[in-house]
């Protein structure tokens, strides 16, 4: 996916936080299994101090959803799909194919250029917030 398409943002948003969050669920039909394997086979040749990686729980729906599961109750942080989810949750609003593998593809670019580095260390940028609701509303103002 080219900078220039209007859903590249929340694409790398959603990337970045699969490369991130050290425990991530990726509830996605079987199909796509080969794929997860090799973004955890990435992510350990990147991050090798990692010791856990994403998991890949079968669905049959036409649909992706990405869970924290950090903690005790996994939540949502990323969907891709066509039926809009709750605003804290990032949209990639794609048909799964084209959503999953433009995701795929921005984290293998993330991960080539040492994301997520250093966190915290000297001289090292925070990351600033994402916010869903803006990007979807300037979405929405831009194709009117």
């Amino acid at each position: 996916m080219q900078m220039n398409h209007p859903l590249w943002p929340v694409v790398r948003e959603s990337a970045r936080r699969v490369v991130r969050i050290e425990k991530i669920i990726i509830q996605a039909p079987e199909e796509y299994s080969n794929d997860i394997t090799q973004l955890c086979n990435l992510i350990s040749e990147k991050i090798p101090q990692r010791s856990t990686f994403p998991s890949h729980e079968h669905t049959n729906c036409d649909e992706i959803w990405i869970y924290d599961n950090t903690n005790d109750e996994p939540y949502p942080i990323a969907y891709i799909g066509l039926s809009e989810p709750d605003n804290n949750v990032c949209w990639i609003e794609l048909k799964i194919d084209q959503g999953f593998f433009s995701m795929l593809e921005s984290c293998e670019q993330l991960l080539n250029a040492g994301y997520p580095g250093c966190v915290g260390c000297d001289n090292s940028l925070p990351e600033g917030r994402w916010n869903e609701k803006t990007f979807r509303q300037e979405r929405k103002n831009h194709s009117n």
